[in-house]
């Protein structure tokens, strides 16, 4: 499994990029954010991705991969710098 650069989400399928930093145009199943669009197309760090998303009231892109217990304070922790 893979993590989220924008929410830390950890349980992603595919790597957002890929080793030669190539983006994967891969869906956060939880904060919507999808590599190669809203970075290079759309212009937006992770850090203004991840703010809007919050701002928003962290929407899940797909409800149904929610953790239960899911605190979205830990799941930021899973974020490398």
């Amino acid at each position: 499994m893979y993590t989220c650069n924008v929410c830390g989400f950890d349980k992603l399928e595919w790597p957002q990029y890929l080793e030669d930093a190539a983006p994967n145009f891969i869906i956060c199943e939880c904060c919507g954010f999808q590599s190669g669009y809203d970075d290079l197309d759309l212009g937006k760090t992770f850090e203004e991705y991840r703010n809007e998303w919050i701002a928003r009231g962290t929407p899940w892109t797909n409800p149904k991969k929610r953790p239960v217990n899911w605190v979205m304070k830990e799941q930021l922790l899973n974020i490398k710098a």
